[in-house]
C-alpha cells in the first residue's frame, strides 16, 4: 500500500466509513522507539491525514496469538509519543487508528470488523473521546454491516477471489509489483552476469599483464646478455626465450645482434 497511496486511502475509507481528502507519505515499516532501553516497534504501513490531524497504522496479522490486543495498545502509545513533540500540548495529539487485518477471527464472534473505543463501564453511552481507535478485521467473517467493497476485500485476502472495483485495483497493483520485482530480479541477475564477466575479463587481463611482464623482463635480460656479447644459444638457454619469437617481437634485436657481432 505504500507504493499506491490512493489504494491505501480508499481501503481506510471503506474500513472506517469516513472521507479522507489526501493521505501523505505512506511509510512502510516505520520504526519508533521511545527510549534506548525500551522495545521499539516497526509498523507495516503508517499514513497521515494531515488535513484532519489523523494517523493510521495498518498491520497484517496471519497468526492468532493472545498478545495482539496488548500489541495494539503498545503501538498506539508509541505513536502518540512519536507524534507529540517536546513542548507540544495534549490537544495536539492526533486521532490515531490501529488497524489489524487478521486472517482469523480473534474474538470468535463471526464479525467482519471489531471496533474498540474507550467507554464508561457504568454508562456505556458516555464515550471517553480520547481519539484512540483500535480495529480488528476478520477475513473469515460473515456477520456485521460493512460495505460490499470491504467484504470483497476481506474475501480477496482470505481466498484470492477478485470482485469489485477496489479489489480489482488492488489485484492489478499486486500484479504490477510482482512483475516489477521479477523484472528487478532479472535485471539483478543480468547485472551479476555482467559483473562476473567483467571480473573474468579483469582476471584474464591481470594474468595476461603478468605474462607480458615476465616476457618483457626476459627480453630485457636477453638484451643485456646480448650487449655483453653472450652467444644466442646461451641467451636462449638462460632465459628460455625462443630467439625467433624474440627477434620478431623486438625490432631492434637484429640490430643489436649485428651491432654486437654475435653472428
Amino acid at each position: 500500500m505504500h507504493k499506491f497511496p490512493d489504494l491505501c486511502r480508499r481501503l481506510i475509507e471503506e474500513i472506517l466509513q469516513i472521507k479522507i481528502i489526501e493521505i501523505f507519505d505512506p511509510d512502510r515499516e516505520k520504526s519508533i522507539q521511545s527510549r534506548r532501553d525500551s522495545k521499539g516497534i516497526r509498523l507495516d504501513v503508517y499514513v497521515e491525514d494531515k488535513t484532519a490531524n489523523r494517523v493510521f497504522d495498518v498491520e497484517m496479522q496471519i497468526s492468532d496469538v493472545d498478545h495482539i490486543p496488548k500489541r495494539a495498545r503498545y503501538y498506539q502509545s508509541l505513536i502518540d509519543q512519536d507524534r507529540l513533540k517536546h513542548g507540544g500540548t495534549y490537544r495536539d495529539l492526533s486521532e490515531s487508528y490501529i488497524i489489524f487485518i487478521c486472517t482469523f477471527d480473534r474474538f470468535k464472534n463471526g464479525r467482519y470488523i471489531y471496533t474498540f473505543r474507550e467507554r464508561c463501564e457504568e454508562n456505556p453511552a458516555i464515550a471517553l473521546n480520547d481519539g484512540a481507535t483500535k480495529i480488528f478485521l476478520n477475513t473469515t467473517g460473515t456477520v456485521g454491516d460493512v460495505s460490499d467493497e470491504l467484504k470483497n476485500f476481506l474475501r480477496y485476502v482470505d481466498s484470492g477471489i477478485v470482485s469489485g472495483k477496489l479489489v480489482s485495483d488492488f489485484d492489478d497493483a499486486i500484479k504490477s509489483v510482482k512483475i516489477a520485482r521479477e523484472t528487478r530480479l532479472s535485471y539483478m541477475t543480468f547485472e551479476m552476469a555482467l559483473s562476473e564477466r567483467e571480473m573474468q575479463g579483469f582476471e584474464l587481463g591481470v594474468e595476461k599483464g603478468l605474462r607480458e611482464g615476465r616476457q618483457e623482463e626476459k627480453n630485457s635480460i636477453a638484451l643485456t646478455m646480448l650487449q655483453s656479447k653472450m652467444s644466442l644459444d646461451l641467451i636462449q638457454k638462460f632465459t628460455g626465450l625462443s630467439i625467433e619469437k624474440f627477434m620478431s617481437s623486438r625490432k631492434n634485436f637484429l640490430e643489436e645482434v649485428i651491432r654486437c657481432k654475435i653472428f
